[in-house]
């Protein structure tokens, strides 16, 4: 349990909560062999947001299939920085901070990966997975980003480019504290007993 986390916003209520809300974009699946490609941020607290974008130069060839769905190429991400680069930066804004992502063990994963690789932290940070909510808390016939988003009246257009993504996760969250709300979780508190946040870690993927 993250405990200073827990000290620090327990009577907070969710919509006052620090929010680091994202997407990547990668070259396949497994952190490692695969690569990022693109990161997207929306910083969220209160009401305010703050965004940080940029393509990463993943150092290898994009392969054509990612590229079919994501329509990043080699070209466009041959001029920006490394993960290496970015590493030290990405951490310190995500510290602190609760990660939300739709599915967030495959996101976490990547960043678990290359801040232990590049940094040698071993990442730890709550998290909340708007997919995991969707599938509790809606239960549609499929809970994808898409149709999750478009449940709360929220299109999205471009889906698999990074910050078009995000934009959805974020209206997902926002809509989610209301439904949260009817179900009696108010605050980080509430929100940590109801075992719909991870404390630390999301599950494996492996």
């Amino acid at each position: 349990m993250n405990n200073s986390f827990l000290d620090k916003y327990i009577d907070t209520e969710i919509s006052k909560l620090p929010y680091a809300i994202l997407d990547l974009e990668t070259t396949g699946f497994k952190p490692g062999p695969a690569k990022i490609t693109e990161v997207a941020i929306i910083f969220y607290e209160d009401g305010k947001e703050e965004r940080f974008e940029t393509f990463v130069n993943p150092e290898c060839h994009i392969p054509d299939d990612i590229t079919n769905i994501t329509h990043i190429t080699d070209e466009m991400v041959k001029d920006s920085p490394t993960i290496d680069e970015l590493a030290p930066s990405l951490y310190e804004m995500l510290k602190d901070r609760i990660f939300v992502s739709h599915n967030v063990p495959f996101d976490w994963s990547f960043f678990e990966y290359f801040f232990k690789t590049c940094l040698g932290y071993d990442y730890k940070s709550p998290s909340l997975c708007t997919l995991n909510l969707s599938r509790k808390l809606l239960r549609l016939p499929s809970n994808k980003l898409e149709n999750a988003a478009k449940h709360f009246g929220y299109n999205l257009i471009d889906a698999h480019r990074a910050m078009n993504d995000t934009e959805a996760v974020k209206a997902l969250l926002l809509n989610f504290f209301n439904v949260l709300k009817e179900k009696n979780i108010f605050t980080y508190k509430d929100l940590y007993a109801s075992g719909l946040l991870y404390a630390e870690k999301p599950p494996c993927r492996y």
